[in-house]
Parts: structure tokens; sequence; C-alpha cells
């Protein structure tokens, strides 16, 4: 007697198309942000005028978890290189708050539609190289079952655990699923919403945040131990 499932198998979109679950469970929305960015919309303003606020190691307030942060696909320490001859009446620290604007992203890429939650946001200056380098097969099959993966395999080569993936229809759009899972854990794209209608509740967006960790050092109470532990990326956490 042979049984068949009666369950279809779950339609794949690429990782910007993902749905975010309700807020109810979205850990952002029911821990306390970083003060100086409240929220979503006002962390998305002070990108374009105060951007160093989420680069520096910095302690926050006791009563804060997280904050924040865009990841940013440049090496540190960043090579700031000032204009010469240097500006009339331009301080250095204006000048840096200028050019870390400049690569954070900040310009829209492509039309948002109804079938993703999220924006994808990026900057012509984050033009750097990158390139996949492996996928768990298991994470993939266990926790993200309707993710596109896109012609990721055939470019990496298919693990031995990896589950079989129906083929996409043609291969712009295997490429094009592919390209934006690297852009978006390279942090060369980053994922967002951006409330409107003067919306401006930590619960009415979402963008990547940075948890902040404490500890114990030497047996005493440290108390904050940095301003980041990973920066997560919709369902993906990659490395601050």
């Amino acid at each position: 007697m042979r049984l068949f499932s009666t369950m279809s198998a779950p339609k794949l979109k690429s990782i910007s198309q993902l749905p975010l679950p309700p807020s109810s469970h979205i850990l952002s929305h029911q821990l306390n942000p970083d003060p100086f960015f409240s929220s979503p919309k006002v962390w998305f303003e002070k990108l374009r005028t105060n951007p160093t606020m989420q680069r520096r190691a910095r302690l926050m307030p006791p009563s804060a978890h997280f904050c924040y942060v865009s990841p940013l696909p440049i090496p540190f320490p960043y090579r700031v290189v000032a204009p010469d001859p240097p500006q009339e009446g331009d301080e250095r620290g204006a000048y840096v708050e200028r050019w870390l604007a400049n690569q954070e992203p900040l310009e829209p890429i492509g039309v948002h539609t109804e079938d993703s939650a999220l924006g994808r946001w990026s900057n012509d200056t984050r033009d750097g190289r990158r390139e996949l380098l492996g996928i768990a097969p298991a994470g993939l099959r266990d926790c993200l079952p309707g993710l596109d993966i896109g012609d990721a395999f055939e470019i990496i080569g298919t693990p031995s655990l990896s589950d079989c993936r129906t083929p996409a229809d043609t291969a712009a759009k295997e490429n094009s699923a592919r390209q934006d899972l690297v852009d978006v854990l390279s942090g060369q794209t980053s994922l967002f919403s951006v409330p409107a209608n003067g919306e401006d509740s930590n619960s009415s967006g979402y963008a990547p945040w940075s948890l902040r960790y404490s500890g114990h050092q030497f047996g005493v109470w440290a108390g904050q131990l940095g301003d980041g532990r990973a920066i997560s990326i919709r369902r993906a956490v990659r490395r601050h």
C-alpha cells in the first residue's frame, strides 16, 4: 500500500520576497531599541545625517536591548580619504559623516511590490566583489523550505545532504534568485521597510538590527561588552 502526501511543496521565493512573520513573532518588536534609533523610520532618517552613531562602539542606555544597524560591506578600518585640497570650513567630523552616508543603503532598488513585505535598498558605492562560498542544505531544508536559491548549487556544487529542489523555469530566474541571495547575505543589499503616513512606532516597520550583549569577566559583572553580537538579516545571521 502506497501513501501519498496531500501537502503540496511550498512555493519558492527569493530571499527578498520571503514574508515577514506577524509583528508578535518579530523579536525586535518585543525588545527595547536604542533610543537614538527608536524605530526603523528614525534610523533611516539619521543614516543621512548621523551615520557614525551606528558605526562607533558606544554604551547604550541600560533599558536598550538592541540597535538598528545596516551591514557595511567594506573593509575595516575604513579608508576615509580627505579631499585634497581640503574644503574651506569643512570640519573633519562633518566630512566623515558625509563619507559614511554615501556608503549607506539609501537608494531603493526596483519597485516595491505586494509580494514582499520589505523593500530592497543599496548604494552605487557598494559595488564590491561578492562570492557565494557555501549553503547549509540541512538549514535550508529545515528552516527555509520556501527559499529559492536559484542555480546556487550548480555554482558551488551539490552537497550530499542537499534536498531536491525543483529547478526554476528559466535560467534568468535561477540567476536572479541566486544573486538576490548573495547580495542580501553579503550586505550589498539591505532589506527593510520604512513606515509612511506619519507612522513612527517600533512595530510598524522592520530593519536589520544588532543585539546588545553583556556578561561576566574575571568573576565580576562587566556590563555591556559590546554594541552588537551579530546583524540579523531577515532569517539569516551574518557576523558583525
